[in-house]
């Protein structure tokens, strides 16, 4: 009997175990879903290249990791590790290039998922050095306990 008891109490404990682990890697594998919209005025913009890049050894030394192309309303989306920095190249031929930086360090929180939404304004033209400074960067606001951006450039200067 006691060894029945034992076995039982071994058996439990594992499946605690299993719970929480399950538990714990669900909150660790969520992601920080962005969605953007690319616009030349109110026409959206088909066929434009997003290209999203990830800054792993914290250098900006920005590599590759996935590229795609918006769809017939202009949208791409890409999910993103939390803990992590990102840049997202958006780009079509007679367009200036636009980059967006992602900080997506949460400070040790639990985060389930959380989805960012935004707009990418294209301007006909041709690319120059001013290109590479990204337009916009997003991060983690904690007393906002959400993610949120701010304006580099220009159009941060007339705000």
């Amino acid at each position: 009997m006691t060894k029945n008891i034992l076995i039982s109490l071994i058996a439990l404990c594992l499946v605690s175990t299993q719970q929480t682990n399950a538990q714990f890697n669900a909150f660790n594998v969520s992601k920080l879903e962005v969605y953007a919209f690319v616009r030349l005025g109110e026409e959206s913009v088909r066929k434009a290249t997003a290209t999203l890049y990830e800054d792993a050894e914290n250098t900006c030394n920005w590599v590759p990791v996935q590229q795609l192309k918006t769809n017939l309303y202009g949208e791409f989306g890409f999910k993103l590790d939390y803990n992590s920095k990102y840049m997202i190249e958006v780009s079509k031929a007679n367009y200036m290039s636009k980059r967006i930086t992602f900080d997506t360090n949460v400070y040790d929180k639990t985060i389930t998922s959380q989805d960012f939404y935004f707009n990418v304004d294209f301007v006909p033209g041709s690319n120059s050095a001013a290109n590479d400074i990204p337009v916009g960067n997003v991060y983690y606001h904690q007393q906002k306990n959400k993610f949120d951006y701010e304006l580099t450039g220009e159009k941060a200067q007339a705000k």
